[in-house]
Formats: structure tokens, sequence, C-alpha cells
């Protein structure tokens, strides 16, 4: 019966981040990334069906939080296509924001992409990463290791 009610809490917990991650895409980031999570060809990538897969890899969580958190410049490859627009840093948001809004992308435009053991992004999660005082060009650099990680991991 406990079992039951913790994971029926879980449940609920995703879905009022889901719901509110998703508000806080469409009020901050549909504008660039599309309200589908396409992107703009050329310019800005595809969230939808490509960065689910980053969770399951040991620096992916904290790569997605750092995007978010300190942006990244620079030109970056996706799903085979080349984009060369800037992710501006978002301060402004909170860091139960930043973890409800990267949770609903996680969710709601990946589901088939997470680990079975995926776990929403927290708001302590985002908190510990922006202590952290990153700039744009370290989050470059960690995404190339995200990115070769990944094509290690698809290469075994």
């Amino acid at each position: 019966m406990i079992a039951a009610a913790c994971a029926l809490a879980f449940v609920a917990g995703a879905g009022t981040a889901w719901a509110d991650g998703h508000n806080v895409f469409i009020s901050n980031c549909a504008v660039c990334h599309q309200p589908d999570g396409k992107g703009a060809p050329g310019v800005y990538p595809p969230l939808a069906g490509a960065v689910g897969r980053y969770v399951a890899l040991k620096d992916g969580r904290t790569y997605l939080i750092d995007v978010l958190s300190f942006g990244m410049g620079g030109k970056i490859e996706s799903g085979g296509d080349s984009f060369e627009g800037d992710m501006p840093p978002w301060p402004q948001l909170s860091d139960q924001d930043v973890a409800h809004v990267l949770t609903y992308v996680l969710i709601g435009l990946n589901p088939k992409l997470l680990p079975a053991d995926f776990k929403p992004i927290s708001a302590d999660e985002v908190k510990a990463e922006r202590a952290r005082q990153l700039n744009a060009a370290t989050i470059h650099t960690e995404r190339d290791s995200v990115i070769k990680e990944l094509g290690d991991k698809a290469a075994k």
C-alpha cells in the first residue's frame, strides 16, 4: 500500500512538473525551438526526439541543466544537420522553472529516448549546477564530451 502511494505521488509530481514545464517552454523556448520542439533549420536545433538520450549518459543531465543555465554559442551538429544559433543563458528562470521545463522537454518531447530508470530533473540538481558559475564556452566543451560519449555508447 505504501509503495503504491509513493508510485502515485511520483507520477503526480511528474505530471505537475510536465504541465508547469510546458508553460515555461511555450513562454520562453518555443519562439526559437518551436512549439513542437523541432527547432528551426540551420539556426536552432531540435529538442524533440533528440535530447532524451543524453540523460542516460554520465554527464548528460548536468549538460542539459548547464545549457539552460549558462547558454552556449558556436556551431553544433544535431541529427546530421549544422546549427549556428546562440542559446542564451536563462538566469531569470527559477531553479524550479528550469527543472520543470527540462522535465517537460524530456518526458513530453523525448519519451521514447528516456532510460527506464529516468527520474525528473529536480530543482536541487539545478541549484547545484548553477552554483558552478560556468560560461558558454565551457558548455560547448561539455557538449563535445557528451556527444563523444553518446557516439562511444552507440558503437558498443
